[in-house]
């Protein structure tokens, strides 16, 4: 079931432009090995979700662009009416765990501090402003707390 109510406001109940009704439901695309997203970027939409660890295939394989069109149109797109504009791969480092650290064997003697800030795989996109505002407190930038 997709009905999602409205709740009831101040203006004994009349619907206001700004009005947001939020729908939550387990999806039936993506999983956990296989994620699925969708990013605007101008005037297209990229869709994607993929991390096949160790694997350096360079082209989209035809399963995989049969799946990501599935997932496009369960997320609403009319795939009908979307023609592909461009389609890539991408490879992505990855490490057990992030590092996130001032390098004490670096610059240290010239008063500069290295900050390395990498291995978040294909979770960059997510994580990119926690990291960023930890990257400056490590500076000695961002907020102490």
């Amino acid at each position: 079931d997709r009905t999602c109510e409205r709740r009831a406001d101040a203006h004994g109940g009349r619907s206001m432009p700004n009005d947001v009704a939020i729908l939550t439901e387990e999806a039936p695309w993506g999983s956990d090995t296989d994620a699925c997203y969708i990013i605007p970027r101008g005037d297209v939409l990229v869709v994607g979700g993929s991390f096949h660890r160790e694997d350096t295939y360079a082209d989209v394989r035809p399963m995989e662009k049969k799946r990501l069109m599935k997932n496009a149109h369960l997320m609403g797109i009319d795939t009908e009416k979307s023609p592909i504009v461009d389609e890539w791969t991408g490879f992505r480092p990855h490490r057990p765990s992030i590092r996130l650290e001032v390098d004490k064997h670096v610059g240290i003697s010239e008063g500069i501090k290295v900050v390395h800030n990498y291995g978040h795989g294909g979770s960059g996109w997510t994580v990119f402003v926690g990291a960023a505002k930890q990257v400056a407190t490590l500076l000695g930038h961002g907020d102490k707390q």
